[in-house]
């Protein structure tokens, strides 16, 4: 029972959970995007019409947008992953055409974009400290060091107060 616990617990499991909840939304995000593009690299043979390079493109724009939550969050940059998770909440919220929906399906489409977009965040979060990484991507002594000056800091303001 011990290994299931520790199985459930570890980094690889995050990763993995992290990994399906991306590819869920990238399918949202490579919607929207088609939805929206401009530039048209499909083309014809014969009487069928090749769409294959636009979703490509699509696949490609979608990853490198949900990738980035993890990877602003893996080197330290915590406040653009935050913003990366609204915008893919923002995306899901587009997908679902929630506006357009009777207020149960719109608070069911509210819910599950929450969902989404809270879970790469989180997951990003979570993967993060699993695999130990400080905060804002500071080193353990740059850590310390920050600490310090802070409580030092903090004791020149008390002494100072006292001074007065």
């Amino acid at each position: 029972m011990k290994k299931i616990i520790d199985f459930l617990k570890s980094e690889t499991l995050v990763f993995l959970t992290l990994v399906f909840v991306l590819v869920a939304q990238i399918i949202h995000t490579m919607y929207i995007f088609e939805q929206i593009r401009v530039a048209d690299m499909s083309f014809a043979i014969g009487s069928s019409r090749i769409t294959i390079l636009n979703w490509t493109h699509a696949l490609i724009f979608a990853v490198s947008i949900e990738a980035a939550i993890l990877m602003f969050i893996l080197n330290g940059k915590r406040l653009p992953s935050k913003i990366y998770a609204i915008a893919s909440w923002s995306t899901n919220i587009l997908y679902y055409g929630t506006w357009k929906l009777p207020i149960p399906d719109m608070l069911a489409t509210i819910i599950a974009s929450s969902m989404l977009a809270g879970s790469i965040w989180f997951f990003s979060d979570l993967f993060a400290e699993k695999i130990e990484l400080l905060p804002y991507g500071r080193s353990e002594d740059d850590l310390r060091k920050f600490i310090a000056a802070q409580e030092q800091e903090e004791r020149s303001k008390m002494a100072f107060k006292k001074a007065l």
